[in-house]
């Protein structure tokens, strides 16, 4: 269609004949003479009407010249409309006036072109292209041209009736109009639900109105100017040519063409004002509704804005509960944990006090026994004495026969008697010089066991002192404690008061009753904690007055440790007495045994002591940590009391608008509290195999740090074998090598006195020879003698070698079994690393499967989290559509009744049916019981140690 109205306007060009394409004619076209009009559906057809005429008036032209004609636009439209068509020069008439073309096509122009020609600068432009494309078109009009202001009030006047009869309804005879006119896709306002879209329609709108207003007025003005220097010219060549008759008849004709054209434009011009205010009709209906509809977003937006702050507080509130939740069940844990540990030292404190006054009283026996002893000691002492006086009575009597013997000129048999007394007399010195060594060694070791027995009772009272201390100072956290749950206390009793006088809502909220079930459970938990600290009073005011007996023990002990070092004095005479008796001696050595073996009895239940100080130090400090956390925790619980009240309060401003979401969101809540709940224990139960699990890593590590150090002695002893085999290798070569040349030696030397005894023969043939030709005149001494050394040096060396070699093989048997015991070594080494390295092998099976079982962990973790979160989205969908079917209850009551009982019954459903839910639990479960794949891990037993390095880089491990 653009193209027939830029082809009207342009017109034919000089010079050829234009194309199908010049020309406008659409394929199919055809041209010819006017056919009668009918009616009928076509492309363009009058304004206001439903249908197409069928006919439309355009142009005909060709050859330099353009007539007007009929044209059918295609072939499946009835009508006919206007067009150029090219035909063969007419023979000469009048030159015809041109119709403007259809406003419709000309909706097609851009916006940026009308602001061109509306601004003052643009106008100039727009004349010189004009010219230069059409060549003899004027310029364009200016404002003076358009219409009088009376035809502007009619025009506002019939604007004015279109609203009213419209009433805000676009008329539907335009837009058909608009669609089918030339097959062009005119833009149809239609409703719009966004606020851009009413925006463009609105420009758009506004656009195309002035747009094809001043086109309309342009191409008519330019039509005009055209026929009017067409008239004259040719009114001209007429006045020129023919007579005056022929000039009137043909200015009657052009007048009467002139003024049906003039009333065909003004036709036209009704139409485009009609179309004009049908358009600012709709217009003004439009910028009414979009302003309705910004009114209507703008609340609604308000009004999501606030349901979503009311729903982000909500979900802050509900977020907070939980942490609250968590962090005192966390603390309840904890508080249960300190309890559970505090009965535990108590227990072991009462069996240390029942270990300690069954070590009072055997060592009671003891002392017991020992009095004992040391009466039959004294009875036996006596005894002793009376014998000694005996002896002593003997003694003399034996003196008086000896002298009396020597009196009577002493035989030799009183000389035996003499010998065979004094011998029993130096014998019986000997046994008193040892009973007297003996009893210095008795009274040395006393003296050490009474030393102990006033250390162990000086470390026992230093022990009963600290005990004390603990006592005192947990007495005193306790205490502590107690003002602090009491604060606790007076401030939820406070904020129960101010929840009392706040407005109660018409019913108590999810949250409200899940704070009184919180708050219930505190209570109670609180009661059993003030009940386990009256036991644990009770338990300690036992263990006080257990100490203070054990203090009357230990000061009768000292009281008796104090008789004894009196008695000390006697019992050193008892045991100078004690002199004769070796049956005695036996039975004191054996009894010092005993207390030796006593005494390191109780070095070991020291050393215990020690062990079990020092673990207890550690609870200590461990349990002094613990209190830290708990009063940290203290404070941000009081911190979350302070965010409780300003929440509570928010949460009553809140509750009258929330009433009817109570109880889905209570119930929702509800589930969602428990499951949070056995998320937190299984967490806690995942923590504390988190926690055996790195105690068995501490083990593991703790027995590889053994294995290395086992490795490294084994290691040591390897490159100590080696040295020393490679020390015996070399020497076995070098006892070789000199085996070799010793033998070489011999060789050499065998060979020297096989020469030697040749020479010799040959000497001695010689000498034969002399002797016989000299007949002994010449003496053979001399050279016999050398002879005779030499020989006998060779025998000495020879001999020499015998022993050097006897003494190679000694040192090599030697050396041979060293090598055997050293192979022994390498194979007992070989067997300990086999073992060693299967051990290995088996801790590194073991941490891996650790590392595996707690990557499974993490993995279910991570699962349990992803399924955490799918529940709470479908939570949170629930909620978005609760939300909006609470504000459009319209939806609500346009949708069937058989939806809500279904959507009743999926609530009312339990959980267990939701698959995610079941997912979960059997997570649970799986996490819950984790012993079939730890029994695996479990069946090697392996025992706790730890090991520390002293002063000389010696490692004492103490198995717990």
């Amino acid at each position: 269609m653009t193209g027939l109205g830029a082809a009207a306007l342009r017109g034919p060009r000089a010079g050829r004949t234009p194309g199908r394409a010049e020309r406008g004619l659409p394929r199919g076209a055809r041209a010819g003479p006017p056919p009668p009009p009918r009616s009928g559906p076509g492309c363009g057809g009058a304004p206001g009407a439903r249908g197409c005429p069928g006919l439309r008036p355009g142009l005909l032209g060709g050859r330099g010249e353009a007539r007007p004609g009929w044209l059918r636009c295609c072939e499946g439209c009835p009508g006919w409309c206007a067009g150029v068509v090219s035909l063969p020069p007419p023979p000469p008439h009048p030159p015809p006036l041109f119709f403007p073309p259809s406003p419709l096509f000309s909706c097609f122009f851009p916006l940026k072109e009308y602001q061109q020609k509306n601004s003052p600068g643009a106008t100039a432009g727009t004349k010189k292209k004009r010219k230069t494309k059409e060549g003899s078109r004027p310029a364009t009009p200016t404002t003076d041209d358009q219409q009088p202001p009376e035809n502007i009030q009619n025009i506002l006047k019939v604007l004015v009736s279109d609203l009213n009869r419209s009433n805000g309804v676009a008329i539907p005879s335009l837009d058909k109009r608009k669609v089918r006119g030339f097959h062009c896709q005119v833009f149809v306002p239609r409703s719009f639900s966004s606020t851009e879209g009413l925006r463009q329609l609105s420009e758009q709108l506004n656009g195309l109105v002035s747009q094809t207003r001043y086109q309309e007025l342009a191409v008519a003005l330019d039509s005009s100017n055209l026929t009017n220097k067409q008239l004259v010219t040719k009114i001209e060549e007429l006045v020129r040519n023919n007579p005056t008759n022929q000039f009137d008849a043909e200015k009657k004709e052009f007048e009467q063409k002139f003024s049906k054209e003039q009333a065909a434009l003004r036709e036209q011009l009704q139409v485009h004002i009609q179309t004009i205010g049908i358009l600012v009709s709709e217009k003004s209906e439009l910028q009414t509704a979009l302003g309705h509809t910004q009114q209507a977003a703008r609340q609604k937006s308000g009004e999501a804005e606030s349901l979503a702050a009311r729903l982000h507080s909500s979900r802050q509130r509900v977020s907070e509960l939980e942490r609250t939740l968590s962090s005192i069940s966390m603390q309840q844990k904890q508080s249960e944990k300190h309890n559970k540990e505090l009965v535990k030292e108590r227990d072991n404190l009462k069996l240390e006090l029942y270990k300690r006054s069954k070590s009072s009283e055997e060592i009671k026996q003891q002392n017991s026994e020992l009095s004992e002893k040391v009466h039959s000691l004294v009875s036996q002492n006596s005894a002793m004495k009376l014998d000694v006086e005996d002896l002593q009575k003997k003694l003399e009597m034996a003196e008086l026969m000896i002298q009396q013997f020597s009196s009577q000129g002493g035989s030799l048999d009183a000389n035996q008697q003499l010998q065979m007394a004094l011998e029993e007399k130096a014998s019986l010195e000997t046994q008193v010089a040892q009973l007297s060594e003996s009893l210095h060694q008795l009274q040395a070791e006393r003296d050490q066991y009474v030393e102990k027995l006033r250390e162990e009772g000086s470390v026992w009272q230093q022990r009963v002192q600290q005990l004390s201390e603990q006592v005192h100072t947990m007495a005193e956290e306790k205490e502590k404690h107690m003002a602090k749950i009491q604060e606790l206390e007076d401030n939820v009793t406070e904020l129960l008061s101010t929840s009392g006088r706040l407005p109660s809502p018409p019913g108590p909220t999810a949250a409200e009753l899940s704070l009184q079930e919180e708050i219930q459970r505190l209570q109670q938990e609180k009661e059993e904690l003030h009940g386990q600290y009256q036991a644990q009073v009770r338990d300690n005011e036992q263990l006080s007055h257990l100490n203070r007996e054990q203090e009357e023990r230990l000061l009768e002990l000292e009281k008796t440790v104090q008789r004894y070092s009196e008695e000390a004095v006697d019992r050193q005479q008892i045991l100078e007495d004690m002199q004769s008796d070796k049956a005695t001696i036996s039975r004191a050595l054996s009894q010092n045994r005993d207390l030796k073996e006593q005494l390191a009895e109780l070095q070991n239940g020291f050393v215990k002591l020690t062990n079990e100080n020092m673990e207890v130090t550690s609870a200590l400090q461990s349990e002094q940590y613990v209190k830290k956390e708990l009063a940290k925790k203290l404070g941000q619980l009081q911190e979350n009391l302070g965010e409780l009240k300003e929440t509570l309060e928010l949460k009553t401003q809140e509750a009258c608008g929330l009433q009817e979401q109570r109880d889905q969101c209570y119930s929702h809540l509800q589930q969602y509290a428990l499951a949070f709940q056995q998320l937190a224990a299984e967490k806690d139960e995942l923590h504390k195999q988190f926690l055996l699990q790195t105690q068995l890593m501490d083990r593991l590590q703790h027995e590889e740090v053994q294995g290395k150090v086992t490795v490294e002695m084994h290691l040591k002893e390897l490159q100590q074998t080696k040295v020393t085999v490679t020390f015996v290798t070399s020497a076995m070569y070098q006892v070789e090598q000199e085996r070799q040349d010793l033998r070489k030696q011999l060789a050499a030397q065998k060979q020297q006195c096989r020469t030697l005894l040749q020479q010799i023969a040959a000497l001695r043939q010689e000498q034969q020879h002399h002797i016989t030709l000299d007949g002994g005149k010449i003496s053979l001494t001399t050279p016999t003698l050398c002879v005779q050394l030499r020989f006998t040096e060779l025998m000495r060396e020879k001999a020499d070698m015998k022993e050097r070699l006897e003494e190679l093989e000694h040192r090599c048997i030697q050396l041979s079994g060293e090598t055997d015991t050293i192979g022994e070594y390498i194979a007992l080494y070989q067997s300990q690393r086999a073992i060693l390295k299967q051990r290995h092998q088996e801790k590194e099976e073991y941490i891996s499967r650790l590392a595996q079982d707690k990557e499974e962990m993490k993995m279910k973790l991570l699962e349990l989290q992803d399924l955490v979160m799918r529940l709470v989205r479908e939570r949170n969908e629930w909620y978005s559509k609760y939300v909006a079917a609470a504000q459009n209850p319209e939806l609500l009551a346009s949708q069937p009744e058989g939806v809500l009982p279904a959507e009743r019954q999926q609530e009312a459903a339990p959980n267990q049916e939701d698959p995610t839910a079941k997912q979960i639990m059997q997570l649970l479960r799986e996490i819950q019981n984790p012993q079939e794949r730890l029994g695996s891990l479990l069946e090697n037993p392996c025992i706790p140690f730890f090991y520390r390095a002293d002063e000389n880089d010696e490692v004492k491990i103490m198995v717990v």
